[in-house]
């Protein structure tokens, strides 16, 4: 019984001991899974400014410097090592054709060929053109409107003697330059003579028409709106006086109309009757149709009886004649006689 004790005993020491022996191997390898680093992210080098590169700034080495870049991020039209933008013999000068900011990647839409200038002909698209207009205080909106923003064109001109009129002549386009400013970088307003627009071939053959014809002016736009506005000719019939207090208009009110059929009347029976020269209908009512009885007409009045020897009007008693005194006195004498 003792010894049957003992080898209990040890079958569970030795039962503990490979528990034991399991729970670490199993801790050790969730350990050595958490402590292993992920697979890595293929890269590439990607040429970067180090500090701010304003329009027309001639790119150095100095200025530039090269990051790791996620290989499937990269974006497309990047420089991939110093030599390439900056040449073999690093000293081919480079300029940026716009404003680049510390950390942006170098793009080749954003700086020009080996020893290119910032012209002008670089910020235009392809199959776009620029073309010039003047301006001033007043129709170049004061001042605030700057090279990367999108203005209207209004044109005023007369159609006809003290008749002025003024429409949108254009929508939606990119100014350019102000001046001899293309740095899309400024931020200070300032009274230009100029702006150069970014315009279609049609649109530049449009302003250098209205030009001779009108005055033009410039309407600045919010950046984000793109849509063009449905607009109409404006002219003096359109300036009314007191137009902002005056309230706002109500919707017109429908009105049904039903019309209802009458059924037309038609005539009753008459008796056309002839006194004279002239004739007079009389319509007769449906109680003197029914009974057959027929009501003599009123005699016309004195003025308008006809004259002795006309003839008597149907149904027309005639009045007995009157004598003279003079003819009834010789007979009554004679016949007191």
């Amino acid at each position: 019984m003792k010894m049957r004790a003992i080898w209990i005993l040890a079958l569970a020491l030795i039962l503990a001991a490979f528990s034991v022996y399991m729970a670490k191997g199993w801790l050790d390898r969730q350990a050595r899974g958490t402590a292993q680093a992920p697979a890595p992210i293929p890269t590439v080098n990607v040429v970067v400014a180090k500090v701010p590169l304003p329009f027309g700034a001639t790119i150095r080495k100095e200025q530039l410097r090269l990051v790791q870049w996620p290989k499937a991020a990269a974006p497309e039209g990047t420089f991939t090592s110093f030599a390439e933008i900056l040449g073999e013999s690093g000293a081919e000068d480079r300029v940026a054709l716009r404003p680049i900011e510390a950390n942006e990647p170098l793009m080749k839409s954003k700086v020009s060929g080996f020893g290119g200038r910032a012209s002008l002909s670089a910020l235009v698209s392809p199959d776009m053109r620029a073309a010039t207009i003047r301006i001033n205080d007043v129709r170049g909106v004061a001042g605030f409107i700057l090279p990367g923003d999108r203005v209207d064109v209004l044109l005023t001109r007369e159609i006809s003697e003290r008749n002025p009129i003024t429409d949108i002549l254009l929508q939606n386009l990119k100014v350019l330059a102000i001046d001899q400013d293309a740095n899309e970088a400024k931020d200070r307003p300032s009274i230009a003579k100029a702006a150069t627009l970014e315009v279609t071939p049609e649109q530049a053959q449009k302003l250098v028409l209205a030009q001779q014809v009108g005055v033009l002016s410039l309407a600045l736009r919010h950046i984000a709106n793109a849509a063009p506005e449905k607009v109409q000719t404006i002219g003096l019939k359109d300036l009314r006086i007191g137009e902002a207090n005056e309230p706002a208009p109500q919707p017109e009110k429908k009105v049904t109309v039903v019309r209802t059929a009458v059924p037309r009347q038609e005539p009753g029976p008459s008796v056309r009757i002839t006194r004279g020269t002239q004739s007079t209908n009389y319509e007769l009512k449906s109680d003197q149709i029914s009974t057959g009885i027929l009501q003599p007409p009123q005699p016309a009045p004195q003025s308008q009886m006809p004259a002795t020897g006309a003839p008597q009007p149907i149904g027309a008693v005639p009045a007995p004649e009157r004598r003279s005194d003079a003819g009834a006195g010789g007979e009554g004498g004679r016949a007191r006689q």
